[in-house]
């Protein structure tokens, strides 16, 4: 298991941008990358699953814009946004906080490998009628945030 986080508030480069973590909290012994399934350091965005199994990940953060608009974040395995993985939220006034939360299982198959980022998500696309209404998410400024994955299988 790894927690890592970032407490300082962080603005993200774009909307488009991984969130890097600057310490880790918590390491296990099977999760370093000497010999374990999880290659991470501090300060880095990504976190690369080196064994096949079962994975939980969890995420939480303290989000706002600088702007009024909406904000994105997801869960993205290899540069691609992990379906039922994502957070929206709306910020009604700027540099107001809100709490994110997801969580995810995923599946990395025999030798395989995938790495792990948080990004902003650069669009959030709203079904509520016969049209899909597709909106550009602000620039995210992140606070408080922690990610921990877990090894099951």
């Amino acid at each position: 298991m790894i927690q890592s986080v970032q407490e300082q508030e962080l603005i993200l480069a774009s909307n488009t941008s991984p969130i890097t973590f600057s310490d880790t909290d918590l390491r296990t012994a099977s999760a370093n990358c000497f010999n374990g399934w999880l290659n991470h350091n501090e300060g880095s965005a990504t976190f690369t699953l080196v064994e096949g199994g079962i994975y939980e990940i969890d995420f939480n953060a303290n989000v706002t814009s600088a702007t009024v608009g909406v904000v994105g974040l997801g869960i993205y395995a290899d540069g691609v946004k992990l379906n039922g993985a994502e957070v929206d939220a709306v910020v009604g006034t700027a540099g107001e906080y809100t709490n994110v939360s997801m969580s995810k299982y995923i599946r990395v198959c025999g030798r395989g490998s995938v790495t792990i980022t948080i990004n902003s998500v650069p669009t959030i696309t709203y079904g509520g009628g016969a049209t899909p209404v597709v909106t550009d998410t602000e620039i995210p400024i992140i606070k408080n945030a922690n990610i921990s994955i877990k090894r099951y299988a």
